[in-house]
């Protein structure tokens, strides 16, 4: 009798939902739940997918009525970056804010493999080559030292017939 499978917590294997709050916590949903239900418990923010950031593209919020898919990680964001284009600092800062809320998450303890995932592999690599690490500081104040700026997104207009 072995015990690898015995210590994991039911809620990895029947997946769960992950929603990272704008103060880095994460809340896990082992149950089905809709985006409304988060949007209203808080006020001013939005929940979008984490699949569906990309630097340079707007910031789509998920519908009220749409149902969180299990082991999925979402984003729970103000409402001022709702439909504003995600700059690199942006996205860099989101990708701290969730591998620092999966390294604490209960299963970290357990599956250390769980801890060390990152969002987005392309940032995990560059942050961590060797030449990186003593550059850390200069680096981050180089990043942060700029300002943001505006670039359209240009995107089809996906246009709806009218209904009647």
């Amino acid at each position: 009798m072995g015990n690898a499978t015995s210590c994991a917590p039911s809620i990895i294997s029947s997946g769960v939902v992950k929603v990272v709050f704008p103060d880095g916590n994460m809340q896990i949903f082992t149950k089905p739940v809709k985006a409304a239900d988060l949007m209203v418990e808080n006020p001013g923010q939005f929940l979008c997918d984490s699949n569906a950031l990309k630097v340079g593209y707007r910031i789509h919020g998920l519908i009220a009525d749409e149902l969180l898919e299990k082991r999925q990680l979402y984003f729970l964001l103000p409402m001022e970056l709702l439909y504003s284009v995600l700059t690199h600092e942006e996205m860099t800062c989101l990708t701290r804010k969730a591998t620092k809320a999966l390294k604490h998450a209960s299963f970290g303890k357990i599956f250390p493999v769980f801890s060390e995932f990152c969002i987005f592999p392309f940032e995990a690599n560059k942050n961590s080559s060797p030449e990186n690490h003593g550059n850390k500081t200069a680096d981050s104040v180089e990043r942060f030292s700029k300002q943001r700026s505006w670039k359209p997104a240009l995107e089809t207009i996906v246009e709806t017939p009218c209904r009647q």
